[in-house]
């Protein structure tokens, strides 16, 4: 076995002869979240709960200020004006733990009569491909976020021409290609 892939043996913490307490400098989960549910009196409640899991299996998301107003803005937006808000999806993907399913996210719970979740399901419904091999061959954020405008495009012509909701559509699709096709590989 080569040296440079050679496994790291595991070491216990009741036999490591090091301090301890310096992991704790080291540690840097999500510091603002992690510093609110350490000092967190308050009754627990749904939110409290939902942060909580959240913050456990690494899927919380910090969004800046100026980006929460911005999703706030895409609400005035109508029906073909998606493209006034490609900077927006733009910016969404930069942020850690944001990828293009859930910029989409964000966006479809903003505006669902201009945005709908682009997922695997509802793409492969649309297009009959994989969403993972299209999202590798657009592999900037840019090229992702025309990637995502294509789909809106495409699947507002299937909702017209299936006189589908188009507010519904990713749930529709969702369900009609889990129900209808063959599962779809799991992701590594």
């Amino acid at each position: 076995m080569n040296k440079k892939h050679r496994a790291k043996p595991v070491i216990k913490a009741g036999d490591f002869d090091g301090n301890l307490r310096a992991f704790m400098a080291k540690y840097k989960a999500y510091p603002s979240l992690t510093r609110q549910l350490d000092h967190f009196v308050g009754p627990f409640n749904a939110e409290v709960i939902n942060c909580i899991v959240l913050w456990k299996l690494s899927r919380f998301v910090d969004l800046p200020a100026p980006l929460l107003a911005e999703l706030d803005g895409v609400r005035q937006l109508e029906v073909g004006q998606h493209a006034q808000a490609a900077e927006l999806a733009t910016d969404l993907q930069r942020v850690k733990g944001v990828q293009l399913a859930m910029a989409s996210t964000f966006l479809r719970f903003a505006n669902p009569e201009v945005f709908q979740i682009i997922d695997r399901h509802a793409y492969r419904a649309v297009y009959g491909t994989d969403l993972s091999k299209a999202l590798k061959a657009h592999r900037t954020v840019g090229a992702k976020t025309q990637l995502y405008f294509t789909y809106l495009d495409a699947l507002r012509q299937l909702c017209t021409e299936k006189h589908l909701p188009f507010r519904d559509a990713d749930r529709i699709l969702f369900e009609f290609d889990k129900q209808e096709n063959p599962p779809l590989k799991e992701t590594p």
